[in-house]
């Protein structure tokens, strides 16, 4: 259950520098997550509490707790505000990493499940992979986690006829593109994106853990081989308060 955190025994804020107040008031909640006084889950104090406490304004304090929102520190739902989970900074769109390996990397725990793995025939999909309208792929469900919690809800296709038996991979455990390239010498050299935000509906908020309405970041993916051949399709959704990602752009 939520409680409130009270503001005792903190510092006023310094009003002879010329550093603005709600930044102050960042600073200070921000610290008070970081030295591990305000846990995740906990409902921070109220917009009153805070005036009373730094004797500012509202707009002052609310400017504070909407940028502290927007950057994924604070969470706010039904008119409470929590502290959130990090976010964690993908390189979705800048490296060709596993899920696994990116998790490690950030010393997270990753683990899959496997909702579906069966062949189905798809028109949208057979366009993106350049084969005929009718042709079969094989469908993989799963849902990745990060320290058991949700945080993406992937469908993948890829084409049966040039590897019919990828369907007895244990997912759970195997990488996709380690095990293409191993079993077919198939190795994936670039990858399109298409990215949109979208809101979650019933699917999302069962699989991922979210509101329904909450934001999700949707991802659309076609990997092409080392000869150019589109070899994958996958439409994901990434649950938008737990993830966030880096792009580099250079001239």
């Amino acid at each position: 259950m939520d409680q409130y955190i009270t503001l005792t025994d903190v510092d006023a804020l310094d009003r002879d520098v010329p550093i603005p107040l709600y930044y102050q008031i960042k600073r200070f909640v921000l610290a008070q997550i970081k030295n591990g006084s305000w846990p995740v889950g906990h409902q921070i104090p109220t917009e009153q509490q805070f005036c009373e406490k730094f004797d500012i304004s509202r707009p002052t304090v609310r400017q504070a707790i909407s940028e502290l929102i927007s950057e994924g520190h604070l969470s706010k739902k039904n008119r409470k505000v929590t502290v959130s989970k990090p976010k964690m900074d993908g390189s979705f769109f800048s490296k060709l990493q596993s899920f696994n390996a990116e998790m490690q990397a950030k010393d997270l725990t990753p683990s899959t499940r496997v909702l579906t793995i069966e062949v189905r025939t798809n028109a949208e999909v057979s366009e993106k992979l350049a084969l005929e309208k009718d042709a079969q792929c094989i469908y993989l469900e799963r849902v990745r986690y990060a320290d058991d919690d949700p945080i993406v809800w992937v469908e993948t296709y890829i084409p049966h006829k040039s590897m019919p038996d990828l369907k007895s991979v244990d997912f759970r455990h195997a990488s996709l593109y380690e095990t293409i390239e191993k079993r077919y010498q198939i190795r994936i050299e670039r990858v399109d994106r298409i990215v949109e935000a979208i809101l979650a509906g019933s699917r999302e908020s069962e699989l991922l853990g979210v509101d329904k309405g909450d934001p999700i970041c949707f991802v659309k993916t076609t990997a092409y081989d080392q000869y150019n051949e589109p070899v994958e399709f996958s439409v994901a959704r990434y649950r938008g308060d737990r993830s966030q990602f880096a792009v580099s752009i250079s001239r």
